[in-house]
């Protein structure tokens, strides 16, 4: 009978260590696609350890969701004097909505083992119906908000279920600036030699560059709009009926609405306003939403794209991108969701930007976009606003 004992005694041990070992990355990720519906490239995935701790899980879960990113955005963060000796990755785990298991975020450091699985399963269900995170990162009197919603689909279409979709995936960075102390100007590629380059570039030739982001339409190397830098048209041709943003070194700005304008190269009203950029849509106005399409062309209006926009906050300008047209990452904005979701970040007033390939916004060397195009390569853009360290401008 002691034998009898014995032996079951040690069948029950057996059970309970091996249920308690910790998982490898090859035995996790399929447990993975099994709760999540689907599958992606294992590819994908980062590389981790053979066994996993409940840190990677919840990593590899969040790339398989489509948040990789997301991820990879705030990891950059960490070359930042700010933010080295912070655990961002930690700080965001923390932060996700609805909250992830306490029992595993309060041992990130541990093994993750089987029996953390039944609570992580019950977390992906109820993230299938809505899960969002928003991060917000101050340094040099600026302040990074990166914002991720909803589950990747990767059979889906890259703008996402427009009609039906609920969680669709969604990331949006955006820079909050004090204008009146950040000096911020337009920046030409024509200053660095170009007729056009990439955001990234034209920063980097500049000294001093804390951020920057694209600006208005184009077409080939030539604005499209009015374009006034320093006080000195760059292109004066008005487009009719289209909305402005222009501001002084002083902080004043002001949002003009396209249609309450014959030209504003002529308005001496506006001379104050030493950069100005010509776009449009206005999205909001005066805190509601603003109804003028200004004769933009119903794709881009009624269709989601990656969207550029300027807006205002109490006492701060707003510069923000919301990456697209991929069903993993971010699907985009149509008009319509561009304006709710300015009212949702407290904007009195807005502005469309150029959107599309051209979107993309950088932060203390950083760019923390997606670029939408094939290659995920940034647009060449003829000109780019540029937010500078104090004593720093646009190179002559």
């Amino acid at each position: 009978m002691r034998k009898y004992t014995i032996s079951i005694l040690l069948i029950i041990s057996i059970f309970f260590v091996t249920s308690a070992e910790a998982m490898t990355k090859d035995e996790f990720i399929p447990k993975i696609f099994d709760a999540l519906g689907y599958q992606i490239k294992v590819e994908k995935f980062s590389d981790t350890s053979d066994t996993i701790t409940k840190s990677e899980a919840i990593r590899l879960l969040l790339e398989g969701m489509g948040w990789d990113f997301a991820i990879s955005a705030v990891e950059s963060l960490y070359i930042l004097p700010d933010f080295s000796e912070k655990d961002l990755l930690k700080e965001m785990f923390q932060n996700i909505t609805p909250a992830l298991p306490e029992t595993i975020l309060s041992h990130l450091d541990e093994a993750f083992t089987v029996e953390d699985l039944t609570p992580l399963r019950e977390w992906i269900k109820k993230a299938q119906k809505n899960v969002s995170w928003k991060g917000i990162y101050h340094s040099k009197d600026t302040t990074l908000t990166i914002i991720k919603r909803g589950i990747g689909n990767p059979s889906g279409p890259a703008n996402g279920d427009i009609k039906n979709g609920k969680n669709e995936p969604l990331y949006i960075a955006s820079l909050s600036i004090p204008m009146a102390r950040i000096n911020s100007q337009i920046a030409t590629a024509v200053m660095i030699g170009s007729k056009k380059a990439p955001l990234s570039r034209i920063a980097e030739e500049n000294y001093g560059v804390i951020g920057g982001i694209n600006g208005g339409y184009f077409a080939g190397a030539k604005p499209i709009g009015i374009l006034r830098r320093q006080g000195h048209m760059d292109n004066n041709k008005f487009w009719p009926h289209r909305s402005a943003f222009g501001w002084n070194s002083k902080g004043e700005i002001v949002f003009v609405d396209g249609k309450e304008i014959g030209n504003i190269s002529t308005t001496k009203g506006l001379d104050k306003y030493t950069e100005i950029l010509q776009a449009g849509p206005l999205l909001i106005k005066n805190g509601e939403i603003s109804p003028n399409t200004e004769n933009v062309h119903i794709n881009i209006l009624d269709r989601r794209h990656p969207r550029t926009l300027v807006g205002y906050n109490k006492n701060r300008v707003i510069w923000c991108v919301i990456d697209g047209r991929d069903n993993m990452h971010s699907v985009g904005t149509t008009i319509e969701e561009t304006k709710k979701l300015c009212l949702h970040m407290g904007m009195t007033e807005a502005l469309n930007l150029d959107g599309g390939g051209s979107s993309s916004l950088l932060w203390q060397g950083q760019t923390l976009t997606l670029p939408s195009n094939s290659n995920d390569a940034e647009r060449p853009i003829p000109y780019a606003i540029l937010f500078f360290q104090k004593g720093s401008g646009v190179r002559d």
